[in-house]
């Protein structure tokens, strides 16, 4: 997994740092554009226009009924401790 992480971690570095490389090894104008440009983007594809008829929505309402229980066991308030005897801030001064 290390090694995984360390080769994406060195193709990132390079990727940003080939720019200013190139910049700095060419004193002419450097045509930086090659390394950003993807294939797929450079390819324009015949669009296709799909028609489409009308969409009907259907809107139904969602009503989830739960049954919440009212009844809290007295277990589970023994599990935890009362934290509002450790918290005490008195209140701030009247000006």
């Amino acid at each position: 997994m290390k090694f995984l992480v360390k080769i994406v971690l060195f193709l990132f570095i390079t990727f940003l740092s080939a720019p200013t490389i190139i910049s700095l090894m060419e004193d002419d104008d450097a045509d930086i554009s090659m390394i950003y440009s993807l294939n797929e983007e450079e390819i324009h594809k015949e669009i296709k226009e799909i028609k489409a008829g009308p969409q009907i929505e259907l809107e139904l309402p969602l009503v989830i009924l739960e049954k919440k229980s009212k009844v809290i066991n007295s277990k589970n308030l023994l599990r935890h401790t009362n934290a509002f005897g450790d918290i005490f801030s008195p209140p701030p001064e009247n000006v």
